[in-house]
């Protein structure tokens, strides 16, 4: 599809840098101060906020990871200390951390992007991944990497499990999203009621992100060996959870180079759906096609991006 006049979209892209990158006019700056040399990073929006984790490329480290906060595009960042997970808070000016106290000691820490921590925090597993904070509590993966993994959706104060599965793909509003063997199960999390949910595609476990404000859900049914393959083929659907109906994204299904490096999703603040696939591109539900930025993405090795503000 042709470029437009320009989308508007500014992203942390997190090359070795990172990267504040303009949808149209590209690269804008490289902020000062970030790990480099054998590090890589991954960035979460929080809120209007972005945070960034710098880990080994050696899987094998010991250490915990360093967590830094995106304060501007001149500006060194805020540290937050180390930790093996992140997660953003409801709030949006706050995140979730599992702290290493000891060799075999962690805990779920609650902490401002500021840098101010509130209350010790509550003991925790050290392979607990930590994955979004919401109104109903914080959802969590218990035993991560692990082939006995589960998720669960607990209450961060006290440690009480609220809801447990074994795969939630994510929690917005009051509702949240399981994972089954042929449907998906949408859960009322104000009365626990249940509404069963076909695939619209037969398709492996998808990724899902909720729009920021938890009015719908993109739901991308990739795949990286389509039919056994090389081929990678990406197919965005949105899940509406109030009418429980399913809305194809424009273009879709597409092959694309871009699922294991270089692409990623995330919502704009105007509740446009942006994707990395070459280019920045931005597409509103019911529009009929994507707005296409006009510079190229960074070819280095990262995944994933934070749409600011």
């Amino acid at each position: 599809m042709p470029t437009t006049g320009g989308i508007g979209i500014t992203a942390l892209v997190p090359t070795a840098g990172p990267t504040l990158f303009d949808a149209d006019r590209g690269p804008t700056a490289t902020p000062p101060g970030y790990p480099g040399g054998d590090r890589k990073l991954s960035v979460v929006r929080v809120g209007t906020h972005a945070v960034l984790t710098a880990y080994p490329t050696d899987a094998g480290s010991d250490d915990p990871f360093d967590v830094l906060v995106y304060t501007g595009p001149a500006s060194p960042p805020r540290s937050l200390g180390r930790a093996w997970s992140v997660a953003p808070a409801v709030d949006g000016d706050s995140v979730w951390l599992i702290r290493q106290d000891a060799p075999d000691t962690c805990r779920l820490q609650h902490v401002s992007l500021s840098g101010g921590e509130f209350g010790h925090g509550q003991s925790a597993s050290c392979r607990t991944q930590v994955r979004a904070g919401t109104a109903h509590g914080l959802l969590i993966t218990i035993n991560a990497g692990a082939a006995e993994s589960t998720d669960a959706l607990i209450d961060p104060e006290t440690g009480r499990t609220v809801r447990q599965a074994p795969r939630i793909f994510g929690v917005a509003g009051d509702r949240m999203l399981l994972d089954g063997l042929t449907e998906l199960t949408l859960v009322d999390l104000r009365d626990g009621s249940r509404k069963q949910l076909s695939r619209p595609v037969v398709a492996r476990t998808p990724t899902v992100v909720p729009s920021r404000d938890g009015s719908v859900w993109a739901v991308d049914f990739a795949d990286p060996a389509y039919r056994n393959t090389s081929t990678q083929t990406r197919d965005l659907w949105l899940l509406h959870p109030d009418t429980l109906t399913w809305e194809h994204a424009a273009a879709m299904p597409f092959i694309t180079e871009h699922l294991k490096r270089g692409g990623g999703f995330d919502w704009s603040g105007d509740g446009d759906l942006v994707l990395a696939d070459g280019v920045l591109a931005a597409w509103h539900p019911g529009e009929p096609q994507w707005r296409l930025g006009k510079a190229a993405l960074p070819a280095s090795d990262w995944s994933g991006f934070a749409v600011l503000p």
